[in-house]
């Protein structure tokens, strides 16, 4: 099986704002890119190509939402909290989603160790 990850990090700020995205407003770009591909990768067979597009967490539900019946278009955030709000309780982690709230939202899939987040935490983990 063939697997096919476009991570989408940063391409939704707007030209106008030193970003490149011209293709939608803020608010549709992560459905945009959803209803613009899921048509063309259906013509893919399931069994050979898995295709995940991973979003920050602010076009999740709208990525989601814009998925179609029979849709191949998997969707995927760009972490997780190491420690889920369902078995350590609550906490102040204002930049770290919970696994369980990715879940809610309809993430079928997660980038665990993105080189991002690796170097954010690097003073942490040594």
């Amino acid at each position: 099986m063939k697997h096919i990850f476009l991570n989408l990090k940063r391409f939704d700020i707007p030209a106008e704002l030193g970003g490149v995205n011209r293709i939608a407003s803020i608010q549709a770009w992560g459905g945009c890119i959803v209803a613009r591909t899921q048509e063309e990768l259906k013509k893919y067979d399931p069994g050979e190509v898995e295709f995940v597009q991973y979003y920050p967490e602010a076009h999740i539900m709208n990525a989601v939402s814009a998925r179609c019946g029979g849709s191949p278009v998997r969707i995927g955030c760009q972490g997780v909290y190491r420690m889920d709000a369902g078995r350590h309780g609550f906490g102040a982690f204002t930049a770290n989603r919970p696994a369980a709230a990715m879940d809610a939202m309809g993430v079928e899939s997660v980038l665990i160790g993105h080189c991002e987040e690796r170097n954010d935490k690097a003073g942490i983990l040594a």
